[in-house]
C-alpha cells in the first residue's frame, strides 16, 4: 500500500564503488541488469542514485555531476 504512495525513486541501486577501477556499478535485481559509471579523474567522495535513471557523483573538491545509468 505504502509503496503506490511512496514511489521509490528508482529500480537501481548501488552495488559497489571500484576505486581501483574508478567506476561505480549499479544494479537493477528484477531485470538482472548491472552498469558501471565511471567517474573520471577527480577524487570521489561519495555517490547516489537521485532519479530513476541517474547517479550523482561528489566529489573531494566539492563539485559533483550527474550522470546518466541508462543512455
Amino acid at each position: 500500500m505504502f509503496d503506490k504512495l511512496f514511489k521509490k525513486s528508482s529500480d537501481f541501486t548501488i552495488k559497489e564503488i571500484d576505486h581501483v577501477n574508478r567506476v561505480v556499478i549499479v544494479e537493477d535485481k528484477e531485470l538482472g541488469l548491472e552498469v558501471k559509471l565511471a567517474w573520471g579523474n577527480k577524487e570521489l567522495k561519495s555517490a547516489e542514485i537521485v532519479d530513476t535513471y541517474e547517479l550523482r557523483f561528489h566529489y573531494l573538491d566539492g563539485s559533483n555531476r550527474v550522470v546518466k545509468i541508462l543512455n
